[in-house]
């Protein structure tokens, strides 16, 4: 597949986000299981956790959770977590855009698993289940001429779901599955290395974008 420069950013709506409450002890289905099936599904919808225990906060993590809501659920904390995952799902309600053969190609942020640099081509690599308007581009990668700088930098300005990782990519943080100190695993099984230069901010990030504390000694 050939390239087309004019790499650019613009910001729709989409209706593709969503928000899920799931209460851990269900009766037909254990709550975490069920998130682990819509994590499978490749599906990037906010899923907010309600529990009377929080013993299951160490499983919840692997199943990328937006909030963890204790029961008795209190109105002013249900109102707070509520307007918070709207104002995500709005920021997540915006596309990336790029010209291909002289086409725009217009994708949702909400489906792109990370940027890759190389060579001065930028690589986008898709969720699997993303469907184009136009057949041609419904695919797992699309690729153009472009600055992964120029990308970080429009991307950080309006949403900031975005991660670089490396000099190389630039990772949906909605997608990782997990990570260590020098490699994050994406939803899909794909790992990418951490730069060592990067190890201790992308830490910083992915601990304050998953509410967690950051251990002082690190």
């Amino acid at each position: 597949m050939g390239c087309a420069a004019g790499g650019s950013y613009a910001t729709t709506h989409s209706d593709d986000a969503s928000l899920i409450y799931l209460d851990i002890e269900m009766k037909n289905v254990n709550g975490i299981s069920a998130a682990e099936v819509i994590r499978e599904m490749d599906i990037p919808a906010l899923i907010i956790y309600v529990s009377n225990y929080e013993k299951y906060l160490k499983e919840l993590f692997n199943t990328e959770p937006f909030r963890f809501l204790s029961k008795p659920i209190d109105p002013d904390i249900f109102q707070s977590v509520f307007l918070a995952a709207y104002k995500r799902i709005r920021q997540r309600a915006e596309y990336f855009s790029f010209t291909y053969n002289k086409a725009l190609v217009k994708i949702p942020l909400s489906r792109i698993h990370y940027f890759e640099s190389s060579n001065r081509v930028i690589y986008i690599h898709l969720a699997g289940n993303f469907k184009s308007e136009n057949p041609e581009f419904n695919r797992g990668e699309h690729k153009f001429y472009g600055k992964m700088n120029d990308i970080e930098a429009k991307l950080s300005y309006s949403n900031s779901r975005f991660i670089r990782i490396h000099q190389s990519y630039l990772v949906n943080f909605d997608y990782i599955k997990s990570m260590d100190f020098y490699t994050i695993t994406m939803s899909d099984g794909t790992t990418l290395q951490i730069s060592e230069d990067r190890q201790k901010n992308v830490r910083t990030q992915f601990c304050t974008m998953s509410r967690i504390e950051v251990p002082r000694n690190e």
